[in-house]
């Protein structure tokens, strides 16, 4: 038997392995991603179900004063959201600190700080 097929035999479960070994990082890094992203939609669910009566509230106001249904939900769309001032500075968004967006934000700044 030829000399460079037998290593090329010996080479190919060192070359499996070298692959899987490197692959494995991606695969946990997509699943804390997705872990990531989870906790984070799970914020956005619990701030709406805080933020919808108090939004609905405001175009029900909007509608006393006008009679445009279009303007007032358009208008009140965005309530509870970050808004920035004239001066630069800023309104953080309601019900950023629920148990549930506090866990989303250490989350994701672990994610980005440690790349995992």
């Amino acid at each position: 038997m030829h000399p460079l097929k037998l290593r090329q035999k010996s080479a190919r479960p060192a070359l499996v392995g070298a692959v899987l070994w490197l692959a494995l990082p991606a695969v946990v890094f997509a699943d804390r991603a997705s872990e990531v992203a989870a906790l984070e939609a799970r914020c956005e669910q619990d701030r709406e179900a805080k933020i919808k009566p108090l939004r609905e509230m405001e175009i029900k106001n909007c509608l006393a004063n006008r009679s445009d249904l279009d303007y007032c939900t358009t208008f009140w769309k965005d309530y509870g959201n970050a808004v920035r001032l004239k001066n630069g500075a800023t309104i953080p968004r309601m019900f950023d600190d629920l148990p549930s967006c506090v866990a989303a934000f250490e989350a994701r700044r672990e994610f980005e700080l440690n790349g995992h």
